[in-house]
Formats: structure tokens, C-alpha cells, sequence
């Protein structure tokens, strides 16, 4: 587990991949939030960092899901049995977090033994947020709605800690780079999420994959979009 700011932890994957998913990040205040759940399999280690920084399963108030894939919710079924706390995502990936809907994903994953540990078991989510919206937590959290990895994926703007989690809008596996193509829904609303993200004023950007960015972040991220833009409209 890595302090990212004092209120921040991360709690990384192998690599952001392997069999313990994506990042996790656990959000310090008055009580505790959690930030996607990885792969099933890994609330225990969650719940044990958790205890490190002082809290107990029932002072985990919150999960926020920035989307629905089961890389970031294979987890958040027992943790949601175990502590009770409110799962908030964005409407669009609702549907596929509490079972109404089936996880997509590429035609081949169906035929290889990682289809299994694709599987989730439905939640309900307790909390819809929208683009604009506010969550009362470490100061106030702005909701970005970044559609395109899929179509309820949200970023998270610590506005106190002037920190982005950007969740699968972009990874960070030693250079920044646009998220799996095959599990990405629509390229060219990735492309323009990346480019609203930019617009936000942020010293700090955490992702769903790889390390953060805590030196020249924003400047970072704006170059990477305006690349990204060139490249789309050639091709376009």
C-alpha cells in the first residue's frame, strides 16, 4: 500500500494486472471509502490495509465504482456482505454491476479459463451519481462522467487534495497509454474523455492501471491528449 497524499492509498495490482486486478484506493476522513475492489478474492487484503490505517470492516462508509468491469468490482460483493457500505457508481454501468446486464468483453476470453475470473456477482448499487455531481467525502468529490472504456465510466476529482482517480480512462504501465482496445466500448468517447480530463486543474493522477503521476501530471496528461487527437482525426 502506497500513501499517494495523506488521505490517499493506493493499494496496487502486480503490474495493475495479474490475478490481483486493478489499483484500489482507499480514501482517509472521518470514516473510510474505497475506490473499485479488483478481482474476486481480494477483499481480505483489503480489509487487512484497511486495519492498518486504523479502521474496522463497519467504518468502510462507502465504495465507489468507477465502472463495471470485473477487474474493479470482483471484489465488491463480499466487501459489501462484510461492511455494509453504499456502493455508488454512474446510471449507464448500473446495470451491469447489479445483474441486469452480463459483463462484456472480447468473443475469445469466453473460450480460456479467464472467463471465470470475468464472472461477478450482481450488487445493487446504492448510490447513482451523475456528471456535476458532488460527493460530501474528504471535502467534496466532483463526478467526471468519462464514457467510452465503458459507457458509466467515471473520474474522480479530490478537489482538497487536487487529485484525479481516473480510473480505465488511461493506464499508466511505465508510459501512459489509452486502456485495453479489447475491453474498451467506444475509442472515440475514450479519446474525448481524455481530453475533458485535461481540462481539469490537478497536481496529482492516479489510474486504475500502473503508478501515479505526482510530478507535472496536468501537463502530462494534456500533451498525451492533444497526441491523441492528432493521431484520431489522420485517421479519422
Amino acid at each position: 500500500m502506497d500513501e499517494i497524499t495523506p488521505r490517499v492509498y493506493q493499494l496496487s495490482g502486480i503490474w495493475g494486472t495479474g490475478i490481483w486486478g486493478a489499483n484500489v484506493f482507499l480514501l482517509v476522513g472521518s470514516n473510510l471509502t474505497l475506490v473499485d475492489t479488483g478481482f474476486k478474492g481480494r477483499s481480505t487484503q483489503i480489509l487487512k490495509e484497511a486495519g492498518r490505517l486504523g479502521y474496522s470492516p463497519s467504518d468502510i462508509a462507502n465504495i465507489i465504482i468507477t465502472h463495471h468491469h470485473a477487474d474493479h468490482v470482483g471484489s465488491l460483493a463480499m466487501l459489501k456482505k462484510v461492511t455494509r457500505a453504499k456502493v455508488v457508481a454512474h446510471p449507464a454501468d448500473a446495470p451491469y454491476i447489479d445483474g441486469r446486464l452480463p459483463q462484456p468483453g472480447p468473443r475469445w476470453l469466453s473460450k480460456t479459463p479467464l472467463h471465470r475470473l470475468w464472472a461477478t456477482t450482481p450488487v445493487a448499487v446504492d448510490i447513482l451519481v451523475n456528471d456535476g455531481d458532488e460527493l460530501p467525502i474528504l471535502g467534496g468529490i466532483k463526478i467526471l462522467h468519462t464514457p467510452g472504456h465503458t459507457p458509466g465510466s467515471i473520474c474522480l476529482f479530490l478537489q482538497q487534495e487536487r487529485l484525479v482517480i481516473a480510473g480505465d480512462v488511461l493506464a499508466h504501465r511505465f508510459r501512459l497509454r489509452l486502456p485495453s482496445k479489447a475491453f474498451t466500448a467506444d475509442i472515440s468517447q475514450e479519446i474525448r474523455s481524455i481530453k475533458r480530463l485535461a481540462s481539469l486543474d490537478f497536481d496529482v493522477i492516479c489510474f486504475g492501471h500502473g503508478s501515479p503521476l505526482v510530478h507535472k501530471a496536468r501537463p502530462t496528461i494534456i500533451s498525451f491528449a492533444e497526441i491523441l487527437e492528432s493521431k484520431y482525426q489522420r485517421v479519422r
